[in-house]
């Protein structure tokens, strides 16, 4: 049998006891110790740290002010001998650990990310590209007549609300009425077609048109947004990325203005609009998401100005 000898009557602890981080309170300064935290960040919505902290009951009152100063948001469980505290941090500029010093929320760089949406609706069979082209077709056939494409779709449309009464081949500009027929089947059949169609209800059809959304996660510093423009003004795609900071993966894949011309209606232009800007607390998370979305079309430029300075529109 061996037989081991030692000098050591005490047992010792290896490795050394690490002692849990303790915190005062700017109120009275009482101390709390923290227990444990917890860092998530998932699905592009930004940082945000869970922490858990532990001791008396008016140490971790007094320390909730700090807290809140922060931007914290804090539950306090006072069931057991020693009170419990769960603070929510967020943000991109916390440090961790010391999550109650006061920073500048304007220093914060959003955590965000971005969506391209395709949206669905009704658009009058008079903006599709054949029929408007059709229309020019109409006024440049007779042009001692002193006829515009508004006069094309007008007889269409009396026509098809009563086409026992009003035929589809002549019509009155400045109180004289055409004597020949100017609107023969076989140069204008779209015209004809459009008739029938509008006489038994069918007035629309299905679109697309495409939005860009970006998803923006602030830390509860940050508040709602600054009030929008009174105008909404619309922007080229160059523009409305150098406006917005767009990144290139981005920029690469936004729509292009369509290469049809009958596609773009006189007086319009095919270009962004913002048509959401909302923000909301999301409670679980302690943090501000905003929501910003921008539609491409073919936007009048008679209601919107078209790639004007922002600051003018203030």
């Amino acid at each position: 049998m061996a037989t081991i000898k030692t000098s050591i009557l005490t047992p010792v602890n290896v490795a050394p006891t690490l002692s849990e981080p303790v915190f005062y309170s700017s109120l009275f300064g009482l101390a709390y110790t923290e227990v444990s935290r917890q860092y998530n960040s998932g699905d592009g919505t930004g940082r945000y740290i869970t922490y858990k902290y532990r001791g008396s009951k008016d140490a971790l009152r007094a320390a909730s002010s700090d807290w809140v100063r922060a931007g914290g948001k804090y539950q306090i469980n006072e069931d057991s001998p020693y009170s419990e505290a769960t603070v929510v941090f967020a943000g991109t500029i916390l440090d961790p650990n010391n999550p109650t010093r006061i920073v500048d929320p304007a220093e914060e760089v959003p955590e965000q990310r971005y969506e391209f949406r395709t949206e669905y609706l009704d658009a009058s069979l008079f903006s599709l590209p054949a029929v408007r082209a059709e229309a020019k077709k109409w006024v440049q056939t007779y042009p001692s007549a002193n006829i515009t494409e508004a006069d094309y779709f007008s007889a269409i449309k009396l026509s098809g609300d009563d086409p026992k009464n009003n035929k589809l081949n002549s019509i009155t500009v400045n109180g004289v009425t055409t004597s020949a027929n100017i609107f023969p089947e076989s140069q204008f059949p779209l015209a004809h077609q459009l008739v029938i169609r509008l006489a038994r209800g069918q007035d629309s059809f299905q679109t697309s048109r495409c939005s860009l959304t970006r998803i923006s996660s602030y830390s509860a510093l940050n508040g709602l947004p600054a009030t929008p423009p009174i105008i909404s003004a619309i922007y080229d795609g160059p523009g409305i990325a150098n406006l917005n900071g767009f990144p290139t993966s981005v920029r690469t894949v936004m729509p292009r203005p369509p290469a049809n011309p009958n596609l773009t209606p006189d007086g319009t232009a095919w270009a962004w609009l913002k048509t959401n800007d909302s923000t909301s607390l999301t409670i679980k998370t302690n943090q501000v998401e905003r929501n910003e979305t921008w539609t491409f079309a073919a936007w009048d430029l008679f209601a919107y100005p078209y790639n004007a300075d922002p600051s003018s529109l203030r």
